[in-house]
Formats: C-alpha cells, structure tokens, sequence
C-alpha cells in the first residue's frame, strides 16, 4: 500500500513539474519582437501584449512615451505612459527592456487627410501673413527623435501610402503600457523632475 501510495506521490510531482516547464515555454513563447506583433498586428487589438526591444526614444516633454525598436529590420511602436504611471526615464534610452502593454489603434482615412491639409493651408496663410516661423511639425507633435517630411509634404507622402494600401484607412499601432522592466534584470532607472526652467520651455 505504501509502495503504491509512493508511486502516486511521484507521478503527481511529475505532473506538477511539467505543469511549470509549460507554463515557462507559454510564457517565454509570449514574447514577442516588433516585427512580430507589427506581421499581424489586428488579432492583439485591445488586448495584452509583451514586447521586447531597444528604447530607441524617450520623450524629452514630460517622459509619457518612448518608442520600442527592433534594431534589425528596424522597425518600432510607441509605447504610451498611463496617467497612473511614473514617466520614463531619459537614461532607459538605448537601453533593451521588456513591455507588457495593451495594444491600441488610430486610423487616418482620405477625410482625415483632407482635414490635415486644410489645417496645413491656413497655417502657411498665417506664418505669410505674420511672417512666422513655424515651431512644430505639421502633425502638431513633437519631433519623435528623427526627421520626417513635414506641411504639404508629409499630407502628400500619406496620401500616397494610402493609395498604395489598397484600405480606406491607414492604421498607425501604439501601446498603452502596463508594466516594464529591464531584459537584463538590473532596475529600472527612476524619471527625473524636470527643473523649473525647462518645464517653463518644454515647448521651445
């Protein structure tokens, strides 16, 4: 009786170790790169995702947002700070980090555009007018950390991709975080304030 009680004691144990050794496979396998969400990104929409990559960006206005970047091919999402969420530090750039998040949606279509366009038109009337230099990019944002086209340039340059999407809409894909930490472990580094003077000038 004992012999048999031992034997059902070690195909529990059994059991419950390859329980686990499951769990860690499923978990691990939930990890994905930017280009693999970014392949098929519709069936993540709204729910949570973990996401793996180099802080490429971290924005200097406040701290609420970064881009995740899978160097090779070079492809990135925005990950967007909650309000119940400290801000991202500036030194977390160029540093690897694991994301869990939830994956969110915005769509431009061929109205969206031509909204854009007229906003862009009256702008240049104002700045001939007031003989202004514009201080911002025509999508009313900030420099994400690179150059992109810019006024009627970049309405034209979606249009374009919106022709050749062959979809009534353009999707652009970001993420609202829910926790992050870094891939090699150590701690993740803590916000600064920013001090008065440059919060005083963050739009400069």
């Amino acid at each position: 009786m004992k012999q048999i009680l031992s034997l059902a004691l070690i195909a529990v144990l059994f059991a419950a170790c390859g329980q686990k050794q499951e769990a860690e496979n499923t978990d691990a396998a939930a990890v994905m790169t930017v280009s693999q969400l970014l392949d098929s990104p519709e069936q993540y929409l709204g729910k949570q995702i973990t996401l793996e990559g180099t802080v490429t960006h971290v924005c200097k206005h406040g701290g609420r947002r970064i881009h995740i970047t899978e160097l090779e091919p070079n492809v990135k999402i925005r990950i967007e700070a909650p309000e119940d969420m400290p801000s991202f530090a500036r030194e977390l750039e160029g540093s690897d980090v694991v994301v869990t998040a939830i994956l969110r949606e915005t769509r431009m279509d061929a109205a969206d555009l031509d909204e854009w366009e007229a906003e862009v038109r009256e702008g240049m009337e104002r700045e001939n007018h007031d003989h202004a230099t514009p201080s911002a990019t025509a999508e009313g944002g900030e420099n994400e950390g690179h150059v992109e086209p810019q006024g009627l340039d970049a309405v034209n340059a979606k249009r374009a991709e919106l022709k050749a999407s062959g979809k009534p809409y353009l999707s652009t894909w970001y993420a609202d975080a829910v926790s992050y930490k870094m891939k090699d472990g150590s701690s993740v580094p803590v916000a600064k304030e920013a001090p008065a003077e440059e919060s005083a000038n963050a739009e400069e």
